[in-house]
């Protein structure tokens, strides 16, 4: 946990790693059977040090999500609000066929369709990073297919800022050197044209980030994702694997894989006093606000406000712009 905010008077308190580095599951470092206890202790240490508590990513049906809510809200109940939001996991089968044929008639055909011009057309090789030589290169095309393909959208992409990219970089050498990694990359007449960044834990693969090159349509393939995730997929049940978590969201292109749903939690909680009933109500009032809109406003409204936000945070990065227009250079 981390408390932020202390320079503008009132202090929040949250999980770090909760904004810009794509985190989707967050929480505390606890020994089983001990969530109550530590919790307790923390609650008693943190107070009057805070006004606000803001915790993304509690896995639902976990110890932590509803004791935080009771032990943090305890002294001012009405003054907890949770929400929901859906993540996407693939329960992998023993072997790839029984998989495979529990997908769509059209979706599988469509696979296959792709994957069979691709080989038939190219010269393709499904690569792992497993060295660490093999990180800067591997990285630096991560970024650069990534950036130009949003970069063509007029978005800054999720890769304008150095310090995600710097936090990417560090994060894939410990992921590497625990065994973790699975950054797998589509390599086509020598070339990467798309790339999946990910790592494994408790028998799952996160599936973290993807990149493609967007100028690269070789005829009657469409899109390479489907081909590098096919083949990744394949990958992870051949190494014993049991699950492939696409994190949040609940999109078609990730659906369409037969997902099974689960949910994690936002809580936000205020704290006792005149501070922390500010604080919440500014917080939760400004969310209902929004919820009120998002019910309201027509679509297209919404999205050219969120496009307008992109490319204000993009005009505020213009090392990315320059670096990037050099790449395409």
């Amino acid at each position: 946990m981390s408390l932020a905010g202390a320079k503008r008077g009132a202090s929040a308190l949250s999980f770090m790693g909760d904004e810009g580095v794509g985190s989707e599951y967050l929480g505390l470092l606890v020994l089983p059977g001990y969530e109550e206890e530590f919790l307790l202790a923390v609650s008693e240490w943190l107070r009057g040090r805070w006004a606000m508590a803001d915790l993304h990513g509690l896995r639902e049906g976990g110890s932590l999500s509803s004791k935080i809510a009771k032990i943090l809200g305890a002294s001012a109940p009405g003054r907890v609000y949770q929400e929901r939001r859906p993540c996407c996991l693939i329960s992998l089968p023993g072997d790839y066929e029984s998989y495979f044929a529990s997908l769509s008639f059209n979706f599988r055909a469509a696979i296959r369709k792709r994957t069979n011009k691709l080989v038939k057309n190219y010269h393709v090789n499904l690569l792992r990073t497993t060295r660490e030589e093999e990180i800067e290169p591997h990285l630096e095309r991560f970024f650069a297919m990534h950036q130009a393909r949003w970069l063509a959208k007029g978005s800054p992409g999720s890769f304008y800022s150095p310090r995600k990219r710097a936090f990417y970089r560090d994060v894939l050498f410990g992921l590497l050197q625990h065994g973790w990694l699975r950054f797998y990359h589509l390599e086509v007449d020598g070339v990467i044209r798309a790339s999946q960044f990910g790592f494994t834990f408790g028998g799952v693969l996160h599936s973290l980030q993807d990149a493609f090159d967007h100028e690269f349509h070789p005829s009657g393939v469409g899109g390479l994702g489907v081909v590098l995730r096919a083949m990744v997929i394949k990958e992870s049940i051949a190494e014993g694997l049991n699950g492939y978590d696409f994190l949040g969201g609940m999109e078609e292109f990730k659906t369409r894989w037969k997902t099974i749903t689960h949910y994690v939690q936002r809580v936000r909680i205020g704290a006792p006093g005149l501070e922390g009933a500010a604080a919440f109500a500014l917080s939760v009032g400004a969310l209902k606000a929004k919820d009120w809109a998002r019910e309201r406003v027509p679509h297209w409204l919404l999205n050219a406000r969120r496009h307008l936000w992109d490319r204000s945070r993009f005009r505020q990065a213009p090392d990315v712009a320059s670096g990037a227009q050099e790449k395409r250079a």
